[in-house]
Parts: C-alpha cells; sequence; structure tokens
C-alpha cells in the first residue's frame, strides 16, 4: 500500500533557473517554437492583461517585419519572475523539446506545475492557464462558432484579427475591450464568455472553472481584521461531556444539510507536496453528503483569504435553513494548524470563530479535518504519505454550541493518505456513516471510525508498522443526531 503524510514535506529540489534560463538561452528556445505556441507563452506569461494585446501584437507585427525574436522583446517589457513564468507555460504548452534542452525532467515538472490541471498554477495567472487549455480543447468550428457569438455583442472588431488558430491572440483583444477582464488584484470578469460556453454541451467543465472563479468575486473580503482581545474562553472537551445511553439522550433526525467541502490539493512554492491522493476522498465525501440529500458545495486549492472569506460568508451564500452543516478540510497541516494552498496557516481556533457565528448559533456544525497535526509517526503496504487575523465579537455564547472537531489525527502526530485510494480516516468515515448513519448517531459513529482507523497497518518513510488514532476534540454537541437514510442515487 503505497501511503504518503500531509505533514510539511521536505523541500523540492530547486532548479537552477537562472543558470539554465538566462537571455542568451532565449532566442535557442525561441527557434523551437512555432507562432501559435510564441502566442500561447506569451499569453500565459502576461502579466497586464489589460494591455497585452497591444503589447503581444505591436511584438508580433515587429517579428514578421524585421525577424525579431518576440520572446526576448516579450520579456524586456514582463521583466517580473519570467524564468519561473516562463518554464510553467512552457510546461503547460507540454513542449517537450525545449524541457529537454535545458536539461529538465518533465515528469518533474508534472509534479511540481500540474499542468493538466485546470483550476491550479503557480506562477502564471489561473484564469490565463484556464483559458489557453479552453482555446487547446476548441475544435477549428468550434472557435469560428464562439467568435461569431463574441462579434456580434461587440459592435466593432479589429480587422487585423482574421486568425483563429490563435484563438489567445482574440481573448487579449476581449480584455483590451473590457469583454472579459483579469486584473492584477485577482478579480475577474468572464460573465460574457460564460454566456456562450453554455451553449457547448462539451465544454461543461471550462463552464465550470470558470463559473467558480467568478462567484468567487462575490464573497466578502475580511482578511485584514484582526482578533480581537478578549479573552479566549475555555469549554469542555470530549473527555468532560457524555451522552446517556437511555430515553433520555437527544437524537436529532437530520432532515437538512450542509456540506462544504475545501480540498486543498497544490500548493505554490516549494514547501509542501502535491496531495496526490486527495480527489479520492473528495469524491467519497461528495458522494456520501448526497447520498443524505445535503446541498454540497466543493472548493478546491483556496488561499488563505479565500478560505477566510468563505467561512466567514457561510450565511450569506448558503444561507441558514439548514439542521447540520459539515465543513470538510482536506490539506497539509501542522500542530493546530491547516494549510492554505499559498502556504499560510489557518488556526483550528480561527476556523472555530469564523463559524460559530451568531447566525449559525442554531445549527449543528461539525468540522472534519484531514491533515497532519504534526511530525510525529505513530507506530505500534508501501506508497504512504502524510498531511503534515480576523476578528469576531460575538456577544452570544450560544454561538460556540453544537459545534465539534473531527480531526483524523491527535495532536502533533501525522496522519496518512494511500496516493490514490485516499486517506484511512475519511473512507472509513465516508464508509461507516453510509452504511449505518442512519441507524446510529454522529457520537456512536466517530467511536466506531476512531476503532478503525487505530486497526490498520502500514509501512512510511521506513517505519514497518505505522498507526493512526483519530480525536473527536472540542466537542460542545447538546443534540447527538443521526443522518437521514442514505440514498446512492441521489
Amino acid at each position: 500500500m503505497a501511503l504518503e503524510s500531509d505533514a510539511r514535506s521536505i523541500d523540492f529540489k530547486r532548479l537552477q533557473l537562472e543558470e539554465r534560463l538566462n537571455e542568451n538561452i532565449l532566442e535557442k528556445i525561441e527557434d523551437d517554437l512555432d507562432i501559435e505556441e510564441k502566442i500561447s507563452l506569451l499569453f500565459l506569461m502576461t502579466s497586464n492583461y489589460t494591455h497585452g494585446f497591444q503589447d503581444v501584437y505591436q511584438l508580433l507585427q515587429e517579428h514578421m517585419e524585421q525577424k525579431t525574436y518576440i520572446l526576448k522583446a516579450f520579456i524586456e517589457i514582463h521583466k517580473d519572475n519570467w524564468r519561473n513564468k516562463l518554464l510553467e507555460a512552457v510546461c503547460i504548452i507540454q513542449n517537450r523539446q525545449i524541457i529537454r534542452k535545458l536539461g529538465i525532467l518533465y515528469k518533474d515538472l508534472q509534479v511540481q506545475y500540474m499542468p493538466q490541471y485546470r483550476r491550479w498554477s503557480k506562477h502564471v495567472h489561473q484564469i490565463a492557464k484556464c483559458l489557453y487549455l479552453l482555446c487547446e480543447e476548441l475544435t477549428q468550428e468550434k472557435a469560428v462558432m464562439l467568435l461569431q457569438y463574441v462579434k456580434s455583442d461587440l459592435s466593432k472588431y479589429e480587422e487585423c484579427l482574421k486568425d483563429t488558430d490563435c484563438l489567445e491572440l482574440h481573448m487579449l483583444y476581449w480584455m483590451q475591450e473590457t469583454y472579459i477582464s483579469i486584473n492584477l488584484d485577482d478579480k475577474v470578469n468572464v460573465k460574457n464568455l460564460l454566456r456562450h460556453l453554455k451553449k457547448f454541451d462539451d465544454l461543461i467543465l471550462f463552464y465550470d472553472d470558470l463559473e467558480i472563479y467568478q462567484n468567487r468575486q462575490n464573497v466578502l473580503d475580511n482578511q485584514n481584521l484582526s482578533f480581537s482581545s478578549t479573552p479566549r474562553l475555555k469549554f469542555t472537551t470530549t473527555q468532560e461531556i457524555s451522552f446517556p445511553n437511555g430515553t433520555g439522550e437527544s437524537v436529532k433526525r437530520l432532515e437538512k444539510g450542509l456540506c462544504i467541502i475545501i480540498n486543498e490539493m497544490c500548493f505554490a512554492g516549494h514547501k509542501y507536496e502535491t496531495r496526490f491522493g486527495t480527489l479520492a476522498d473528495c469524491t467519497k465525501l461528495s458522494e456520501t453528503f448526497k447520498g443524505f440529500g445535503f446541498t454540497v458545495d466543493k472548493l478546491e486549492n483556496l488561499k488563505k483569504h479565500e478560505i477566510c472569506k468563505t467561512l466567514e460568508n457561510i450565511p450569506k451564500k448558503y444561507g441558514i435553513s439548514y439542521d447540520c452543516l459539515f465543513l470538510c478540510i482536506l490539506s497539509h497541516g501542522c500542530k493546530g494548524n491547516i494549510i492554505t494552498s499559498d502556504e499560510q496557516e489557518v488556526s483550528l481556533e480561527e476556523i472555530e470563530q469564523m463559524i460559530c457565528c451568531e447566525q449559525l448559533k442554531d445549527v449543528i456544525k461539525i468540522v472534519i479535518i484531514q491533515a497532519c497535526q504534526g511530525t510525529v509517526t505513530g507506530q505500534v503496504n508501501e506508497n504512504l504519505t502524510t498531511d503534515s487575523p480576523i476578528k469576531h465579537n460575538i456577544s452570544n455564547i450560544l454561538a460556540y454550541r453544537n459545534f465539534c472537531i473531527f480531526m483524523s489525527t491527535m495532536q502533533g502526530f501525522v496522519s496518512v493518505r494511500h496516493k490514490e485510494e485516499g486517506s484511512w480516516f475519511i473512507q472509513e468515515m465516508c464508509n461507516i456513516f453510509q452504511t449505518e448513519g442512519s441507524k446510529i448517531t454522529f457520537l456512536e459513529a466517530t467511536q466506531k471510525v476512531i476503532q478503525r482507523v487505530m486497526e490498520k497497518r502500514g509501512k512510511l518513510n521506513g517505519a514497518d508498522v505505522v498507526a493512526q488514532l483519530p480525536e473527536l476534540r472540542t466537542c460542545r454537541l447538546l443534540t447527538n443526531f443521526q443522518f437521514p437514510e442514505y440514498k446512492a442515487d441521489r
């Protein structure tokens, strides 16, 4: 069994970019590119999309008239982080000839940049990458159709833009005309494009991706607020609370629920490895809670400020008319924190304060964390790996009731994850919820999950007998509950 941990990983071996990618080699690189690839690279590397069309088109004209080198001239204008952007862009367009000449293994770049993954990028703009992959997906016929749709919306259109083979150049023109926009502050507007993409049934994945980016613009930004100076309150833990087994136990049958899954797979720097196998966990969670009739929303590779905005905006975006909220966070972690895609830390206390708000005081709030909480490997089948300021002035202490955090591991320990099959914790939890969730209470189900995971064994980083012990912590549930009947076809 191939396991990894979700703890802080060893840094990637840094590529000597300054030695391998210098201005003298740019001409040799460009000699290996055709004109469409050159335009694609410039599209991906542009740092100012408002004026991108004029910059790129002028360089193309000079190239046609004077046989100048486009790439070298472009980098003279856009020098910021150009080596990293160029390397990632070359990886995205999959020109392996250039990668080989640089003495770099393509498989290493695949792990670092995930070129096939539309929703994530490290140095180039995420929307630009998604739009480039959209251009690659379009057939000639559909590209012509899309251009016709756009031209029908614009009162004028640049006469020189007749070649549909360079669709990225058209997109730069759309941005110049503010038909769509990508701004330096990460604000995007692709509503006009979404309206037309909806007409192509086989482009629904690109439509969904771009719609996610568009919808994120409507989330409130409170990232610059600081912690309140109010002393923290101490609440009872699982060791201090118990539910009677007799008829006196307060058990609620859930009728309507919300499940938010934050899946952190890819990370911006070199400190944390890509979390292979997490998609299996995300799929299993989605399948499980949809089977219970929950509303499920999956969010991927969020930065710290995006997670904070998402959590603080739950009542506004999703409403409050549900019995129970499950917040599932899949990521790397360290003691008391989870790691965001931009490699920032968000503490469990911050998460607790953000969802224990006045508006959700009557909602059962369960946080599921699949992440390491330290570097100690618990010991007792190969391929194991590990998942190693906000102001809240809440006057109503009751906002903190009916809340608990269910952790994949104890504080200080790593949490293991199979690279293909997912994590021990999430997979076992979903299996138990699906088969027994409507028959036993939530707290009984958590005890079964702890027992099942505790019995597992594996090999990790030379340790022959790796074990893991999940933890139910910060439990303030006043109402124990049962899930609705699970139906796989919902």
